[in-house]
């Protein structure tokens, strides 16, 4: 009888370990289920994140690139920094100073060329207000106008103006269309010519002379900033001068003495002191900047 009692007993100490590990590993189950669900959440939200301002920028550009070849060239980028860091050069600092080039290179690139795509069409401004003008007295149509814009001239200008015409003929008002043009051209003389249509439109100015008052000042700015860019060009060459100096300095003391800064890059006071500096020369170098840039 008591060998009975002991059976089951021990049959229920089985049943209670059992229904403790099944409960266990179903409460584990959700938590993780629901941890994944979080994570998966996170990192969707980032790509659409990601996705957005990234396509955004290359709409912006005309650019052939689709937001996933995008994501591989920045991968691509940033494993090519932690390689050059950490297998060539072999120190932890410019491991991560390479794979921070990496990472932010590609974003760097994009706004270099939308900066150098805003000068280009700032370039041809003169010439295009011009022909509208012109084609304005002859058509009196502003749509007709951009057509010939569209038609006749190089990319930037023609790509702009072929969206704003095509705007136009689906169903948008002009003056949306040409607030259009101006969000995506982001240039301040983009705008003074969108302002400047869209007054002369509501006001029933002659649209020629508005342009050709338009086309004289915007000309005159921009000799103007011609001007200034050249003349502030040499201090902006010696300030980078200056900012390299110190990383030039590391890599010939490094060669010629191995092993003298390794108590930077091997210590934690070391990171302490590389990360002071980096803020400092960041801070330095982006002090001088502003004082050599120049408001028109």
């Amino acid at each position: 009888m008591n060998g009975l009692f002991a059976e089951f007993a021990q049959i229920k100490i089985v049943l209670l370990e059992l229904a403790v590990v099944v409960g266990g590993g179903i409460a584990l189950a959700i938590l993780g289920w629901t941890f994944a669900k979080e994570i998966h959440g996170f990192f969707r939200a980032r790509w659409h994140s990601y996705k957005g301002f990234v396509l955004d920028k290359l709409l912006s550009l005309h650019s052939g690139l689709s937001t996933r070849s995008f994501l591989f060239m920045h991968i691509v980028f940033a494993a090519a920094g932690f390689w050059i860091g950490h297998d060539l050069i072999g120190a932890d600092f410019w491991t991560v100073v390479c794979t921070g080039l990496g990472i932010f290179g590609p974003f760097i690139w994009l706004k270099r060329a939308i900066r150098a795509r805003r000068k280009a069409l700032e370039a041809q401004l003169d010439s295009i207000l011009q022909s509208l003008a012109n084609n304005i007295l002859v058509t009196q149509n502003l749509e007709d106008a951009f057509l010939t814009v569209a038609e006749q001239y190089v990319p930037p200008a023609s790509q702009e103006a072929d969206i704003l015409v095509k705007q136009v003929r689906l169903g948008s008002p002009m003056d949306a269309a040409l607030a259009d043009l101006g969000v995506r051209a982001q240039s301040r003389y983009v705008d003074a010519i969108v302002m400047a249509l869209t007054i002369g439109r509501k006001t029933g100015a002659e649209l020629p002379k508005t342009l050709e008052k338009t086309a004289k000042v915007i000309r005159e700015t921009l000799r103007v900033e011609g001007m200034m860019d050249s003349k502030t060009a040499e201090g902006k060459a010696q300030i980078f001068m200056l900012a390299a100096a110190p990383f030039i300095f590391a890599y010939m003391a490094d060669r010629f003495n191995p092993g003298w800064l390794d108590p930077l890059f091997h210590d934690p006071i070391g990171w302490a002191l590389l990360a002071l500096a980096c803020v400092l020369e960041a801070i330095a170098l982006g002090l001088a900047l502003k004082f050599t840039r120049l408001e028109v």
